[in-house]
This record gives C-alpha cells, structure tokens and sequence, in this order.
C-alpha cells in the first residue's frame, strides 16, 4: 500500500501542478489587463494635467490684462474727469467773454487811434486858443485810454478764439476717451465671460483628475494583490515541484518490475491492455486512478528481445 500511495500522490501532485500553473497563468493574464489599464490612465492623466495647466496660464494671461484693462479704464477716467473741469472752465469763460464782446463792438482800436491821429494833427498844424488847446489834449487823453481798454479786449478776443480751439481739442479728446472707455468695458465684459468658461474647464479638469487618481489607486492596490497572489502560487508550485521530486526520487529506488510481475500470474496480457487503455482515459479526463490502474499505467512492458516498448510516464 505504500508504494501505491506513493503513485497515487505522484498523480496527484502533477494534477496540482497542472491547476496551480493554470491558476497562475490567469493570474499573469488579469495582471498584464491591469497594468494596461494603469498605463491607459495614466496617459490619459497626463493629457488631463497638460490641458489644465494650459488653462490656468489662460486663466493668469486673462487676469493680467482684465488688470490692465481696469487699470487704464481708471486712468482714462481720471483724466475725463479733468478734462470735464477744464471745459467747464473753459464755458465760464465764454461766459464772462460775452460782456467783452458787447462792450468791443464799441470801441475799435484803428478807428480810436485813427480819431487820436487825427486831433494830434489838428493840434499840430491849427492855430488854436489855450482852452481849445486843452480840450484837445484832454481829449487825447481820453481817447488814448480808450484805446488801452480796446487793446486789450483785443487780446482777449484773440484769446477767446484760442479757448474756443482749446475746448473743441478738448471734447475731441474726451469723445476720444469715453469711446475707448466704452471699449474696454466690452472687452472686458467678453474677457470675463470667458474666464468663467475657463474656470468651469479648469474645475471640471480637476474632478476628471481626481477621478482618474481614485481609479489608479484602486488599480494599483489590485495589482499588488495579483502580485502577492502571483508570488503565492510560484512558492506552491515551488512547493509541489520539490514533492513531486520527493516522490519520484522514491518511486526510483523501489522495484515496481517486481510488482508487475507478481500482477502478471494472475490476469493474462490482453485484460491488461485493455486496463492499460481504461487507465489512460481516465488520466486524460484527470480521474483518480486505482492501485491497478497506476501499475499498468506506469509499467514499462517489455518486448520479446527484452527491450523496453514504452516509456514510464
């Protein structure tokens, strides 16, 4: 009986080798379709990064110039504000210019200094009384006073006409302003909209990364356990080897000859071919085999001339 343990263990043994290599073939298998999965993801992931740090650079470049834009739409409106002063200004003036121009349509400078002329030369040439001399004279004077006030509404009526100038340069440039004020106000209301669709891109980006992250964690945590299940099943098939080897090493010190031979006196050579055959069909459909069974299975018959005709398998 022990030597047909032996056998039977043998069987057994390569059975268990046979599943076990199987169990760990798959095991490689299911491995490798993570590892794929891991590497997919992992690309996918970069991808996912290199988009959203493109769109936080849109993100900083669009908050650069909405800066920039503010910035100058509050310049642009600090100098409307000064100009607006200086119009007013300049308004009052004209204002105050109209009475100018009331009191200078009397008083003509070439018609006064020509008056002036006029009298010097009278006093010049004409033989005069001392009281017509002095009326005269004083009204010189007169005139020559006059003729100052003229002189200088003169000068403000040319610098009326410089103002006038002035403030028409002046509502160009804040019709110029308001313009370019209204302009950056529409860019940056476009630019504002879209740095809010950059920024739901930019948050969606991230829970896409956070959800591939939680998927290469939970493919990372199965591929250390196929991994362990991996050495696992190398260290059993390790195992089976060294018992198989065992066994075998066993089985050769024993004389199973002997034993056939004994089993020879009692069944002729014809049951135990037909044994042998039985035997073989069962081990290909990986059914225990009797005591028996694994003797003929096992036996290297020997032909006529005493060669062997099979091998021991």
């Amino acid at each position: 009986m022990w030597m047909s343990d032996l056998i039977g263990s043998e069987v057994e043994l390569q059975q268990k080798l046979s599943n076990t290599a199987e169990e760990l073939r798959k095991l490689r298998e299911e491995r490798e379709k993570v590892i794929e999965e891991i590497r997919k993801i992992k690309s996918k992931k970069r991808e996912k990064v290199i988009k959203l740090r493109e769109i936080k650079n849109q993100l900083q470049q669009l908050r650069n110039e909405l800066k920039a834009k503010s910035e100058e739409i509050k310049q642009l409106s600090a100098q409307r504000q000064n100009l607006l002063q200086v119009i007013n200004e300049l308004k009052k003036e004209f204002e105050q210019l109209k009475n100018v121009d009331k009191v200078k349509e009397k008083l003509d400078p070439s018609q006064i200094l020509k008056k002036i002329e006029q009298l010097e030369w009278k006093l010049q040439t004409s033989s005069l009384s001392l009281d017509e001399e002095k009326k005269i004279i004083l009204k010189i004077a007169s005139l020559e006073r006059k003729l100052e006030v003229a002189k200088k509404l003169a000068q403000i009526k040319e610098k009326t006409t410089e103002s006038k100038a002035e403030l028409l340069a002046k509502k160009v440039e804040l019709s110029t302003i308001r313009q370019r004020i209204i302009e950056l106000r529409s860019q940056i209301s476009e630019k504002i909209k879209l740095y809010r669709q950059l920024k739901d891109q930019r948050d969606s980006i991230i829970k896409e990364i956070e959800s591939l992250n939680n998927q290469l964690a939970e493919l990372v945590n199965k591929n250390n356990d196929l991994k362990n299940k991996i050495n696992a099943k190398k260290e059993e098939l390790k195992k089976y080897r060294e018992e198989l080897k065992k066994i075998r090493d066993l089985l050769k010190s024993k004389n199973i000859n002997e034993i056939y031979e004994q089993e020879l006196k009692n069944v002729n050579k014809e049951i135990i071919e037909s044994k042998r055959k039985k035997a073989e069909e069962k081990l290909k459909n990986s059914k225990r085999l009797s005591f028996d069974e694994l003797l003929i299975l096992y036996y290297n018959d020997k032909d006529s001339n005493g060669q062997d005709s099979s091998n021991i398998r």
